[in-house]
């Protein structure tokens, strides 16, 4: 008879705090609650307190000492071990568990630390997220493109007339503003006139600013969420590239963006420049009197927080005062916003891992969209967006979406294809 050997998970990536987080879970619960993924699934060993029981069951299999006597040591055997590290991509990481946790469990932390070690140890990702990984790192962007590709969206733009002007590659002291687009503003066909709307936004207030065009390189983002380690190394040349520019602000049209460069970079390094979100930036504008909203849109809309943008880093209140300064449109919440907003499904590398759970939660939040009787539903975030647009799409729903850069063009009286 074979004995088949449970796979050894290296401890090196956790922290000694996140180590004793393993003891501080009190199992209560409150995570299973708000979890999107239990919603949908209603088994346990999906919910963030088994996956902490899971995990430290493990470790005290592997690593314990007097308490790793076969008396006291958890019996792990392979197929717990591959149901935890199944589990483990089965997460959109956006952070609810964390904002209800009665002790505040940093577990979005955790997980991404925890598949670091997985896929340094070759237990994990699936193999389509670590093929996912090679594609970012070989093409600098996750659709296979040509850099020179990421500009695609400008000769349109000035083709059709909805570019107001060309923007300006950025060099070293060129502009104070970088518009840092991102890989789905740039690259995704359905959704790259949000690149358009941000340019025609900055364009239209005055804005000196310039675009990296094909020298801008995924924020690596994703490698991070997933676990890949090269995310470090690359995040780190992104950042020093950055840091060379003389800029003093930069602008993205995406929440994954922000999230990564506000936050996963400074840890990196020191940064020489303001991170805004182009939602938050608006507010700005919008507040100094450098754009006005007067087009009227009338109707209905409801708003979806990104969890990057939301929980992550807690922008709630600025896109929804633009919103509300929009002439004739009412703003109508769905019954899970701001710090409670459902997921959308598409962050965290769940996408990869499981594309028909993420497909569910998208449907989901649009079912959450409908039920507000809103005949708009509206996002800052070009890859939450792109989830949405599935699931509206999966569901049949008649509500209309927009990219909240293409509300406030429309608002603005600027010229749209759209």
């Amino acid at each position: 008879m074979v004995t088949v050997q449970t796979p050894k998970l290296p401890l090196d990536q956790l922290s000694p705090r996140q180590l004793m987080s393993l003891d501080a879970c009190t199992r209560c619960g409150e995570c299973q609650k708000w979890c999107p993924v239990y919603t949908l699934e209603n088994k346990e060993d999906v919910t963030p307190r088994a996956k902490m029981k899971y995990l430290k069951d493990i470790l005290r299999s592997q690593y314990s000492g007097f308490l790793g006597l076969k008396l006291f040591k958890p019996e792990i055997n392979p197929d717990i071990f591959d149901n935890f590290s199944r589990r483990l991509y089965d997460c959109s990481c956006c952070n609810q568990c964390h904002f209800v946790c009665p002790v505040r469990i940093d577990t979005v932390e955790l997980w991404e630390n925890i598949r670091e070690a997985m896929f340094v140890s070759r237990l994990g990702p699936a193999p389509d997220s670590r093929t996912y990984c090679e594609t970012l790192k070989q093409y600098g962007n996750p659709y296979k493109k040509e850099q020179s590709a990421r500009t695609d969206w400008i000769e349109k733009g000035l083709a059709k007339g909805t570019l107001l002007a060309r923007p300006e590659f950025i060099q070293v002291n060129l502009a104070p503003v970088l518009l840092f687009l991102g890989c789905t503003a740039s690259f995704d066909e359905k959704i790259n006139l949000v690149s358009q709307h941000a340019a025609n936004i900055l364009s239209y207030a005055g804005i000196p600013f310039g675009i990296l065009g094909p020298d801008e390189f995924c924020c690596y983002g994703k490698l991070r969420r997933i676990g890949d380690p090269e995310f470090q190394s690359l995040a780190r040349a992104n950042l020093e590239k950055l840091n060379t520019l003389g800029i003093n602000t930069l602008v993205t049209a995406c929440a994954g963006c922000y999230k990564t460069i506000k936050q996963d970079y400074s840890k990196i390094g020191r940064q020489n420049f303001k991170v805004y979100h182009l939602a938050e930036y608006i507010d700005i504008l919008l507040a100094e009197g450098k754009i006005s909203l007067n087009v009227p849109i009338p109707g209905k809309i409801t708003y979806h927080d990104p969890c990057l943008l939301g929980r992550h880093n807690g922008i709630y209140e600025a896109p929804r005062r633009v919103l509300r300064a929009i002439p004739q449109l009412e703003l109508v919440e769905m019954e899970r916003n701001r710090q409670y907003s459902r997921c959308c499904g598409v962050g965290g590398g769940l996408k990869m891992a499981n594309h028909d759970l993420q497909e569910a939660a998208s449907v989901y939040r649009i079912r959450e969209a409908e039920a507000t009787g809103a005949g708009y539903l509206t996002t800052p975030c070009p890859t939450c967006y792109s989830g949405l647009a599935g699931g509206a799409e999966k569901n049949g729903s008649p509500i209309k979406l927009y990219h909240f850069a293409e509300l406030v063009s429309k608002a603005m009286g600027i010229k749209s294809d759209l």
